[in-house]
């Protein structure tokens, strides 16, 4: 049965843990998603998205490692919101999973660690906390496209919110034109070659060149390494900073404590 009522003292809790924003949306309104949210958390139901926003004046400075900072600080709110839900949800009863927007990704080919198992720009679309913009990014009334993403995936059957009657983009066009490597075409169209290639400039290509350079391809098993997943996968461990890819010692008890699916609050 949906929980209208529940759903408020989730919002509630998002919204004084870190979140500026944050809707719901039903698993079954994200179909593309539907079978890899069961995959991370069997018998999903719910998926709240957070938002929190930037500073304009951080991201905006001449200074890039001031943007870098402030983007480190959003990230770490939508964090400290996410899980903070996801603790409250736990506290009823509900299995749930915090998630940030770079966690889980594929890193393997083709996706090559450049899509996520969820977009959270279409979550956000869909439980209403705005529209797409001309650079394909969610766009919002109070903070345009300086927010960041996270949320929650969850057993609890949450009262939903829904997607806006109107569009946010008034599409001046001004964001495809400011693009220094003409990566924004409009219309939410982006190339990401350029665009990666511009925004993670000294990210994993730069990494792969400097290894390559190192090795010049002179080994074979090198060259397999450099040129398969397991370099994307050590990027992304340092990204993370997650050292660690086994947990069974620690999930044999914590996992009877967990109900398998929903029950009341």
């Amino acid at each position: 049965m949906v929980n209208h009522e529940l759903a408020k003292k989730v919002k509630d809790v998002a919204l004084a843990h870190g979140a500026d924003l944050v809707g719901i949306v039903k698993v079954a309104d994200l179909p593309e998603h539907e079978e890899r949210i069961s995959r991370i958390l069997p018998y999903s139901l719910s998926v709240v998205v957070i938002a929190a926003r930037h500073s304009l004046a951080a991201i905006s400075s001449s200074n890039n490692q001031m943007a870098q900072f402030d983007t480190i600080h959003t990230y770490n709110e939508c964090a400290r919101s996410s899980h903070t839900v996801s603790r409250f949800l736990e506290s009823g009863g509900f299995p749930s999973i915090a998630m940030p927007a770079f966690i889980p990704i594929d890193m393997q080919h083709p996706g090559k660690g450049m899509r996520g198992e969820i977009c959270w720009r279409r979550a956000g679309v869909r439980a209403g906390l705005g529209s797409y913009g001309e650079n394909g990014l969610l766009v919002t009334r109070e903070f345009g496209s300086a927010i960041r993403l996270a949320g929650v995936l969850t057993t609890a059957d949450l009262g939903p919110d829904h997607p806006l009657e109107k569009d946010v983009c008034d599409h001046c066009g001004k964001c495809v034109s400011a693009c220094p490597v003409a990566a924004l075409s409009g219309n939410g169209v982006i190339n990401k070659k350029l665009c990666g290639g511009n925004i993670f400039k000294y990210g994993f290509r730069f990494f792969q060149k400097f290894v390559e350079g190192l090795y010049q391809k002179s080994d074979p098993e090198i060259t397999k390494i450099i040129a398969g997943h397991e370099l994307r996968e050590m990027w992304q461990t340092f990204m993370t900073g997650n050292y660690y890819y086994c947990y069974e010692c620690q999930t044999q008890c914590q996992a009877k404590s967990l109900p398998n699916q929903q029950s009341k609050i």
